[in-house]
């Protein structure tokens, strides 16, 4: 065996979820080794999350919002636009990959070159992502200053958005969710709205 080889050999540094172990930065979050399946990491407050790839219908109900948005848009003077990953939110110490968000005009002025928020953030809720979709990542979103977050449910088959409001100078989510023969209704938005049965017919 060549010894001399094997010490040169370079060692990776080990990735670490636990914040008792490590936060990154953000410069050392971007630094990371891209995870060998279709995961990728997101950070939050220095913590790094493994969030999994994406599963079906995941792309079919990105396709649908995006078409409906992306028409209402159009249709009443392109006041923003729509994103998709792997355009970010970020923080000097978070870093989050929305399925889809969009930045109204205004908003984007306001922020200039680093995006730090959204007006709407759509995540496409999956049973591998359940939990830090409905926890961890909208909590994050609402301290960012998201106005609105649409999760679409396939198990479930219901939208849930959570719209925010201040509640003695602290905001919290407003929470309705939209089932079957329901349409949603966005407030960012006013008149945009999603057939609940449509967005989610075949696909479930």
């Amino acid at each position: 065996m060549n010894m001399q080889a094997l010490e040169t050999l370079p060692i990776a540094t080990p990735v670490s979820f636990s914040p008792l172990v490590k936060n990154y930065t953000l410069d050392e979050f971007w630094a990371l080794p891209a995870p060998r399946d279709r995961s990728h990491y997101e950070l939050i407050g220095g913590y790094l999350f493994m969030v999994p790839p994406p599963e079906w219908p995941h792309g079919d109900f990105d396709a649908r919002l995006k078409r409906s948005l992306i028409l209402f848009l159009a249709q009443h003077g392109d006041p923003g636009n729509v994103y998709h990953p792997r355009e970010s939110i970020y923080t000097d110490a978070t870093y989050l990959e929305p399925d889809m968000m969009y930045v109204s005009n205004e908003l984007a002025a306001q922020m200039g070159k680093r995006r730090t928020s959204a007006d709407i953030v759509f995540e496409y809720v999956s049973k591998s992502n359940a939990t830090y979709d409905y926890t961890t990542k909208a909590d994050t979103y609402l301290a960012l200053g998201v106005r609105e977050l649409w999760l679409v449910d396939a198990d479930n088959q219901w939208i849930e958005i959570r719209y925010r409001t201040m509640r003695d100078d602290f905001p919290e989510w407003q929470i309705i969710r939209y089932e079957k023969s329901d349409h949603t209704e966005s407030r960012v938005l006013p008149n945009w709205k999603v057939s609940v049965d449509e967005l989610f017919e075949g696909l479930v």
